[in-house]
């Protein structure tokens, strides 16, 4: 199975600690649901989540998610 960054939506950011500003490293997706509005399984969000489009949507909305 392959997860594409494209074809997933609305994506929940959790474990964003301003004490790991700017790296927010312990940031993760919690869920996200694929276009059709399924969410995305353990599984799927394990693969999702090692996507390098994943690892920088966090790091540029991990801030943003604190507010």
């Amino acid at each position: 199975m392959t997860i594409k960054f494209n074809e997933v939506t609305n994506i929940e950011l959790s474990g964003v600690d301003m004490n790991d500003y700017p790296d927010f490293c312990d940031a993760y997706v919690e869920s996200a649901e694929k276009l059709d509005g399924t969410p995305l399984t353990d599984v799927e969000l394990e693969a999702f989540s090692e996507l390098d489009e994943t690892a920088s949507y966090i790091n540029e909305n991990a801030y943003e998610s604190l507010f």
